[in-house]
């Protein structure tokens, strides 16, 4: 993939950010909403006959626009009002997906609780997003399967068949999978059913989900830590809610901060919602804490070497695992990153290399959660980065890239922004708040 896209790019004719370096960001933001509870909490609205309503939603993102447009194909009522969403799925017909959109954004697998609620057919191509590794399915089809539903799964796609769940089920993950927690989530809320989830996802963006579908009337409880009990409540109805700041966003920005050695605060941000990350960076010896206004981020002296391992949250996160490297590169010393979760992540290493990065990524002796290999990234701290002509390999490692390109010296140019943008709608605005030297340009 990266080869070609290399050669689709020789003369550049897309759409690209160039960033000249170097210069320290200081200043203060706000986020926007979250991309990862955006999406689900879309479909999750679409659960309702009555007219739900989405606050801070993020639909400048490629994502964003992406989903909307297939569930409006499948008959969802949606409209928008700047990044306010009024939605409805009292005209849910379901049918065979558009392939060309399901196969961009893998949150198209939520369409298949959302069909499940509705008690309509579905047929999902198979969905596509990041090129990151093999993101199974698996755990989606064992889901709907172990709740009742008739599902079957062929190498085009995934069939839901009109059916009906059993009254009361228990089933565990062997992984608390985000997307596969979600679907028994929409699947079960407005049913007649009494569901326990062992080994539920408890990313704060699932929690987020859950308290939108509670104000809609679903009756979700934690019956412990890992474990979900929802009795179906047979219909849900109209509600409101304010989609939750973007975490991954925030930490992008200390990231930057750290890279260029400068000092922000981020609004309407917490560090309890990146225990894990944070706790690493303050290792690092970056200087972060909850403050007035958000959190508050200072470089304070060079950066040390720490390793990181990823997991499911409340461990370090794989989305952000990019970001740490970002900062690794230019930390003193060794650091080893361990990647558990997805097997092609660290694709955006070689595009760190060109600007000067010394990165190793090398077999693990490890399984990944998908069965896949394990890999690890060895970084060697470099004094300094310089600019490049790179791609944003996927969301995650262009943000890494990106960040890496405002600490470096001298011009860089990223490409393949389509990527990048499926997670950032606003990133030249953002870091241009803070005084960083960003264009989008357009040739």
């Amino acid at each position: 993939m990266v080869l070609a896209l290399k050669k689709q790019y020789s003369d550049i004719l897309e759409p690209y950010l160039q960033i000249e370096g170097g210069v320290p960001l200081k200043g203060m933001v706000s986020l926007p909403g979250a991309k990862n509870s955006a999406l689900p909490s879309i479909v999750a609205a679409c659960l309702s006959e009555e007219e739900v309503t989405l606050h801070n939603v993020p639909v400048e993102l490629n994502d964003v626009k992406q989903l909307v447009r297939l569930l409006r194909e499948a008959g969802a009522d949606i409209r928008i009002e700047g990044s306010t969403l009024y939605c409805s799925g009292k005209n849910w017909k379901g049918g065979t997906l558009n392939a060309e959109l399901a196969g961009k954004i893998r949150h198209s697998l939520l369409l298949l609780g959302l069909s499940a609620k509705w008690g309509k057919s579905l047929f999902l191509p198979l969905p596509g997003g990041c090129s990151i590794g093999n993101r199974k399915h698996d755990l989606h089809l064992f889901a709907l399967q172990e709740l009742g539903y008739a599902m079957e799964e062929s190498e085009l796609g995934l069939h839901l068949k009109e059916s009906e769940p059993g009254q009361e089920v228990e089933l565990r993950f062997h992984y608390p999978t985000f997307g596969g927690t979600l679907n028994v989530l929409f699947a079960a809320a407005s049913s007649h059913s009494v569901v326990t989830l062992r080994n539920a996802a408890r990313n704060p963006e699932i929690v987020d989900v859950i308290s939108l579908l509670t104000a809609m009337g679903a009756d979700i409880v934690w019956a412990d830590d890992t474990s979900l009990r929802i009795r179906g409540t047979g219909k849900l109805h109209a509600a409101e809610h304010t989609v939750m700041s973007d975490r991954i966003i925030a930490s992008t920005i200390i990231a930057a901060v750290g890279v260029t050695k400068g000092s922000a605060v981020i609004g309407n941000a917490s560090v309890s919602v990146l225990n894990a990350e944070v706790a690493a960076w303050r290792r690092a010896g970056l200087m972060i804490a909850d403050g007035p206004g958000g959190i508050h981020v200072e470089w304070a002296g060079p950066l040390q070497a720490v390793d990181v391992e990823t997991a499911a949250y409340p461990a370090f996160h794989t989305d952000i695992q990019p970001l740490h490297t970002a900062l690794m590169v230019t930390a003193q010393g060794r650091s080893v990153l361990k990647e558990t979760i997805l097997d092609g992540r660290f694709a955006y290493c070689d595009e760190l290399n060109k600007m000067g990065a010394k990165i190793e990524v090398t077999e693990g002796d490890f399984k990944c959660v998908n069965g896949a290999q394990g890999q690890l990234a060895i970084i060697d701290g470099q004094k300094k980065l310089h600019g490049a002509d790179v791609i944003a390999t996927d969301i995650r490692g262009g943000a890494a890239v990106a960040v890496a390109a405002l600490g470096a010296e001298g011009q860089t140019r990223i490409m393949n922004l389509y990527q990048l943008e499926r997670g950032y709608g606003n990133f030249v605005e953002l870091f241009t708040a803070l005084g960083a030297q960003i264009e989008r340009i357009t040739p």
